[in-house]
């Protein structure tokens, strides 16, 4: 009987951490407060966020980098039987922040930006309209 508790309560678990998946570098805004526009060097920058999403070196010898996060949580109404056939989706936050250096690595500006969508099945989706004048059909 314990042994059947035990896996009932393992398989709840893990059907809920399965509904979580994150990825990327997340930039708070803290971390953003302690930058300073024409002294932060592009050194640090990397040292204090870790490995960029992407770098770009330009032709001008200037550089951008960009740090990518993303986090997808499936709705807990999904994993209930029938009910997530028309009630369950899932909520995806994403942010971006973009550094660009001046020639010697100094720091020039920064922007972010945050996002957050979701999906819905079934009701949970809302009315579905066909879409006019698409440029590729």
């Amino acid at each position: 009987m314990i042994n059947a508790i035990k896996c009932v309560f393992l398989s709840t678990v893990a059907v809920f951490l399965i509904g979580c998946a994150a990825s990327g570098v997340k930039v708070s805004e803290d971390q953003l407060g302690q930058l300073v526009k024409g002294q932060t060097s592009r050194t640090e920058v990397l040292s204090k966020f870790g490995k960029p999403t992407t770098q770009m070196r330009n032709s001008d010898g200037t550089a951008t980098v960009f740090y990518n996060f993303a986090e997808y949580r499936t709705r807990p109404a999904t994993f209930i039987p029938i009910v997530g056939i028309f009630a369950g989706g899932s909520d995806i936050h994403t942010s971006s922040a973009m550094f660009r250096f001046d020639a010697n690595d100094r720091l020039v500006e920064y922007s972010t930006s945050q996002s957050d969508m979701g999906t819905g099945m079934g009701r949970a989706a809302g009315p579905i309209e066909p879409v006019q004048n698409q440029p590729r059909k």
